[in-house]
């Protein structure tokens, strides 16, 4: 039995455990929060065994498998350099990292203790992406010369996302998906980025518009947190185009030829979506991988790259607050 620990007791704590029991030979084995009642209280709801109110703790008991953090993006980096301290493997939730020197450190001390790591970017393997990455690969609209993806949460004054003590903003909660999934359906090297911020009274990102310079690509990004969309993606070609709606968490894509005639419709249902990254969790595991070819170290630090050139060398303009 492969056996997970978390580290956060939230919503997405919950979903994870939801995919490993979709999981043969997978289980949660033991969940840990900065407050014990709360990982007693997310025990009990999930159905996991063991809990504790310290993470070390955790590590030093239960000697998991692997780790998954769930908690906020400013304790992503001190929970994974505790695991990998402990020799753990580790899947941390998007983004992993709030700046590109924590990621360097992380993935160096990776490296060096020999431990497996990866940024939790769940989309990445879900059917309909992996699908559309081989129409690409294949050749089927030809080579890549126009990417978008479009994407927004229309998200309550309250919510994390603009709280920057919790690592909050548009570009780490939001615009994470569509770099990191444009930039592996592309599948060609970023020459340049460049973008337009709109900045809430918080003082986080509100909503992003990025250009991506890719070989042969232009790649269009935008997302907000003050409108709800449905995250349409679009790849075209001189042969055709591949579209893809709730790209995040698609269940369907579709290849359409030059004369914009559908081709090709592959459809595969999402019901929850982690399984598939935990399953690649346990493959790299169990074969002694030090990290995924699907989301690979250097893609996130890749993406991290572009959350700074963004962010401290976008335009900067006064966003909705």
């Amino acid at each position: 039995m492969f056996r997970f620990g978390i580290m956060g007791a939230g919503g997405i704590a919950a979903k994870f455990c939801d995919a490993v029991r979709r999981l043969e030979g997978a289980e949660v084995a033991a969940v840990a929060s900065k407050s014990v009642e709360r990982a007693e209280r997310f025990a009990r709801e999930n159905g996991v065994a063991r809990f504790y109110g310290d993470y070390e703790e955790m590590l030093e008991r239960e000697r998991p498998d692997a780790v998954y953090v769930a908690t906020t993006n400013n304790f992503h980096f001190e929970n994974v350099m505790l695991c990998i301290g402990h020799g753990v493997p580790v899947l941390c939730e998007k983004s992993m990292f709030m700046t590109l020197a924590e990621a360097e450190k992380a993935f160096g001390f990776a490296r060096e203790r020999k431990v497996f790591l990866m940024e939790a970017m769940w989309s990445r393997f879900l059917p309909c992406v992996q699908k559309a990455r081989e129409w690409v690969a294949e050749g089927r609209i030809g080579t890549v010369q126009i990417a978008n993806y479009t994407g927004g949460i229309n998200a309550p004054a309250e919510h994390r996302i603009f709280k920057p003590e919790l690592g909050g903003g548009a570009m780490y909660d939001l615009t994470v998906y569509p770099i990191e999934i444009l930039t592996y359906l592309v599948n060609q090297p970023l020459v340049d980025v460049r973008a337009e911020i709109g900045w809430g009274s918080s003082g986080v990102d509100e909503d992003n518009s990025l250009l991506l310079k890719f070989e042969t690509c232009r790649g269009a990004v935008q997302t907000t947190t003050h409108a709800r969309i449905p995250s349409p993606c679009g790849l075209y070609g001189p042969k055709g185009y591949i579209r893809l709606e709730q790209t995040h968490r698609a269940s369907a894509v579709e290849l359409y030829d030059g004369e914009f005639r559908l081709a090709e419709r592959f459809e595969s249902e999402v019901e929850n979506g982690f399984e598939y990254e935990a399953a690649e969790v346990m493959r790299c595991v169990k074969m002694g991988e030090l990290e995924s070819a699907v989301m690979p170290h250097r893609d996130t630090l890749e993406c991290i790259g572009v959350f700074e050139k963004a962010l401290k060398g976008g335009e900067r303009r006064g966003g909705v607050s």
